[in-house]
């Protein structure tokens, strides 16, 4: 702790001056004030530093508490462990009480730039490459759609957020990156116009947060205690800010609202852990040190072992033969089963090259259809997922199929399914949606000895099956578990399937498949999927992507070919997950009529 004067201790705060030492003065100098008349015989000073300054102080413990912005309380966190005591509040526009804060991507109102993926080639102003809010929460949502700013863009740094504001404004810039409520606070003084402006990558979040952002949002500054700071000191100071009037002079200097009780900043660890950067800077490498520090009792015991093995040489060398006997042949058990290994993934790829010859081809039905697009993707080499087009006489059919599990035993599946879709439609001549469905349920519980007390077999499919009339230019779907889309007039419509499956042997479908007839007006465009695309993992939080948020993917691409839909779902897909694995098989078939 510091130093005394008369029977008052000192108490140093170290304050990050980002914006130069007279402005962190004017704004905290009140709240050390206000520090010293809350907490008896401590009188608090305010110590400003920069960014390299503030990291040697709290290292060599020249202050007892700290200001810092979210990013460095991380690094500070890990590498000298300080703790939070509480978390900065600010005032929203609307009197609300706001411990968030999130990055902005914001351009001229008239530039062409409209999403993140437009950025690339561009002028991009930021803050500083150690500001959060002005740079790194920006690097995390380009770096998660596959922009990298080294090579993709140029990046200026202007070491303010109000001059980058003007930077764009002035043309200095394309984009800028700035932290969230500086845009509203610019044009409450009259600084800005904010129709003059922009935001990329607006994003809406279902809580309370008022200002405008584009990426995710995470906790505002901490107030912070070094480790040797007295822990009942930190708690006078914490009740202090907790208690901190809002209309105080120490939150109008400081702008803020006021303190709140620490916040969760599991947030920020997540996005360093992404960027790999501060404590995680080495994430993923493993040295010797690291061996060494990790598993030194089993070295040392593995030392001491050797050191007794030379020992006893004599009395064990008959085992030391066994052992090499038997680590020959081990050695040749596991050559085999590489052998063995390598002849199955030649069988799989193999197998995929059958699966893929034997989808059809999407241009079998450019003489009825003006436009489609056929995403068809495996989990694994191959799937268990299937589609089927194909024209016959005044009638396409359109059929998509999601068989039980992934890889082999779902593509197996696919063959006995597409089986009993082959005899349906050219063996028995049949056209009739629901009635395909019941022929292909029976033909695949035949194949299947499914109905026969002697199987264990359990597997199944969910289908959803579109035919297109070209002469009463009529649509009849029937479903079993797979949905029908449509879009008509800028409305998107779905036509919900029959809850019941195909084929599985402890599952029977309920009732009969029903028929769903769709007129087919000019410019209706029809959307088939398996739940592959639906059960997406992904956002923040982490959920489900869902088939509400599906149909507004596909709402806003309407204006698209369907090729280009396709590239466009595709890219939101993949910016949905933001790293996170698929978990099955997806396929998506989108087609307009003539």
């Amino acid at each position: 702790m510091g130093t005394v004067f008369g029977s008052e201790k000192t108490v140093k705060i170290g304050v990050l001056a980002h914006r130069g030492e007279e402005v962190a003065r004017k704004m905290w100098q009140p709240t050390m004030e206000y520090l010293t008349r809350s907490v008896p015989e401590y009188r608090f000073e305010l110590v400003p530093l920069d960014f390299k300054k503030l990291y040697n102080a709290v290292g060599e413990k020249q202050v007892d508490f700290v200001v810092v912005n979210t990013g460095q309380y991380i690094e500070l966190e890990a590498t000298y462990g300080i703790s939070r005591i509480a978390t900065l509040t600010n005032h929203g526009p609307d009197g609300c009480l706001c411990n968030r804060f999130g990055g902005v991507f914001l351009t001229k109102a008239d530039s062409p730039i409209h999403t993140l993926q437009d950025m690339k080639g561009k002028t991009l102003l930021s803050v500083d490459k150690s500001s959060f809010g002005g740079w790194l929460m920006q690097l995390r949502e380009m770096r998660a759609v596959g922009i990298d700013p080294e090579s993709d863009m140029s990046v200026k740094t202007l070491g303010d957020h109000e001059k980058v504001v003007l930077g764009v404004l002035n043309g200095e810039g394309d984009v800028g990156a700035i932290r969230s409520d500086i845009l509203e606070r610019m044009a409450s003084e009259g600084k800005i116009d904010l129709n003059d402006i922009k935001v990329i990558n607006k994003q809406v979040t279902t809580g309370k947060f008022p200002y405008l952002y584009s990426t995710r949002l995470y906790p505002e500054w901490p107030f912070s205690k070094l480790e040797n700071t007295d822990d009942h000191l930190a708690q006078l100071v914490a009740v202090a800010l907790l208690e901190m009037p809002e209309e105080s002079d120490a939150a109008k200097a400081a702008k803020i609202r006021g303190w709140s009780v620490p916040s969760d900043y599991n947030p920020v660890h997540e996005l360093y852990r992404e960027l790999k950067m501060g404590p995680y800077k080495d994430l993923g490498k493993f040295s010797l040190i690291d061996v060494l520090k990790k598993y030194w009792i089993l070295l040392a015991l593995a030392l001491a072992f050797v050191v007794h093995l030379i020992a006893s040489l004599r009395k064990v060398r008959h085992q030391q033969l066994l052992l090499q006997k038997e680590k020959a042949a081990l050695d040749e058990a596991h050559a085999k089963l590489d052998h063995a290994n390598s002849l199955v993934m030649e069988s799989i790829g193999y197998a995929r090259k059958i699966q893929e010859a034997s989808l059809p081809d999407k241009h079998a039905l450019d003489g009825a259809i003006a436009d489609i697009f056929v995403c068809w993707e495996p989990l694994h080499v191959v799937g268990g997922d299937y589609f089927w087009i194909e024209q016959i006489g005044n009638k396409c059919f359109i059929v998509v199929i999601d068989c039980t599990g992934h890889g082999v035993p779902g593509a197996f599946m696919t063959m006995v399914a597409s089986a009993a879709l082959h005899r349906a439609l050219h063996d028995l001549k049949m056209a009739d949606p629901a009635e395909l469905l019941h022929e292909v349920d029976e033909r695949v519980r035949m194949k299947l000895r499914q109905d026969y007390p002697d199987t264990d077999s359990d597997d199944g499919l969910d289908c959803a099956i579109c035919v297109y009339d070209i002469d009463t230019s009529t649509i009849t779907y029937a479903g079993a578990n797979l949905p029908l889309i449509y879009v008509e007039n800028g409305t998107l419509n779905e036509i919900k399937p029959t809850r019941a499956s195909l084929g599985y042997r402890s599952i029977r479908p309920k009732k009969s498949f029903e028929n769903h007839t769709v007129h087919v007006n000019e410019g209706v465009s029809f959307y088939m999927l398996t739940d592959g695309i639906p059960d997406h993992m992904g956002g923040a939080p982490r959920r489900l992507l869902g088939r509400k948020r599906l149909g507004e993917i596909i709402l806003h691409n309407q204006g698209l070919s369907m090729n280009e839909q396709m590239k466009h779902i595709e890219m939101e897909l993949e910016a949905y997950r933001a790293g996170e694995p698929r978990r099955d098989d997806m396929t998506l078939i989108g087609f307009r009529p003539r």
